[in-house]
């Protein structure tokens, strides 16, 4: 029963991880605090910022919602990560900060796990039903929501206290993971049979009104976006179905040698990090008003600009 409860046959072994695991660990660890620090920074600063004024949606707060737990675990996780697997490789890591770590971890992939369900019925209440969705769903209540994503976030992880470290990594696996999974697989695929149905009807429309065409361009917005939101899908699925095939090897795998339970433990624990520094480039890829911002933001010309007009009206004669 403690091995289907979630108990590492490893975890207090006398076998401890090989020191060039560790310091490899917390070499990739500094690697995603840069690349999960600048992505993530450059789409929180986007929405906020927003020179163009078509960034303040609720999905979008749902994507901020999003980097902001993958930005900390850029800021925090990530120096903490490198930090516990240099004192492991120097055997001196110590029960205490470890755990401290392992709390951070579960808080912010519960938060990045929850802002990617919300984002997901986001896209399937705007699309199934657009007239309820505009008239229920403003930015403020999305504001409101994103911010009890994270109080539930802090909430749940508190079982990790409970029930320890081995247990609750299976528990989170067979139900966070597992939730999110079923309901992104769930959301995008009615979304885009639901779009494709849309755009057939657009198609045999013979005329062409303005009203039409509006319409139309609107739809393959959504259809846009939806495609979006799959390529993150996808990308989630790429890294936390690996991440839960780990934790089941690490679970149940009672004649895996030890050394090689350490191995897959921290590729999981990297593959779950990584997420955080891949999402923000696919806004930047797909999304064109994310790239005008970003491209504003690191060239600054929005403040070179805006630098040139008050000097201008400074020196302007009376």
């Amino acid at each position: 029963m403690s091995l289907i409860l979630g108990l590492d046959p490893c975890g207090n072994a006398t076998v401890t991880p090989p020191n060039y695991l560790s310091f490899f660990t917390a070499s990739s660890s500094i690697l995603i605090t840069i690349v999960a620090s600048v992505g993530n920074s450059l789409v929180v600063i986007a929405v906020i910022w927003n020179p163009y004024k078509d960034l303040r949606t609720p999905f979008n707060y749902f994507v901020v919602n999003l980097s902001i737990a993958d930005l900390v675990v850029g800021l925090i996780l990530g120096p903490l990560s490198t930090i516990s697997h240099v004192l492991e490789g120097l055997d001196m890591l110590k029960p205490p900060f470890k755990h401290a770590v392992h709390i951070v971890y579960f808080t912010f992939c519960t938060a990045s796990l929850l802002s990617l369900t919300a984002m997901a019925l986001d896209r399937y209440l705007a699309i199934m039903h657009p007239l309820s969705y505009r008239t229920n769903l403003s930015p403020v209540r999305a504001l409101l929501i994103s911010v009890l994503l994270w109080i539930v976030s802090i909430l749940l992880s508190m079982i990790y206290f409970i029930v320890g470290y081995d247990r609750f990594r299976f528990i989170f696996a067979n139900t966070a993971v597992a939730v999110t999974i079923i309901d992104l697989i769930f959301t995008t695929t009615k979304i885009l049979k639901h779009l494709r149905h849309q755009m057939q009807q657009w198609d045999d429309l013979l005329e062409s009104s303005g009203e039409n065409l509006i319409m139309r361009k609107l739809m393959m917005w959504e259809k846009k976006m939806t495609k979006t939101l799959l390529i993150v899908t996808l990308l989630f699925l790429t890294f936390y179905l690996p991440s839960c095939i780990f934790i089941y090897i690490i679970d149940l795998c009672t004649n895996c040698h030890c050394v090689f339970i350490h191995w897959i433990r921290d590729f999981q624990w990297l593959l779950v990090m990584t997420t955080s520094a891949v999402n923000p480039f696919v806004y930047a890829w797909r999304l064109e008003n994310f790239r005008r911002v970003f491209r504003g933001i690191v060239t600054c010309h929005t403040c070179i600009r805006s630098m040139s007009v008050l000097n201008h009206n400074h020196y302007q004669p009376l």
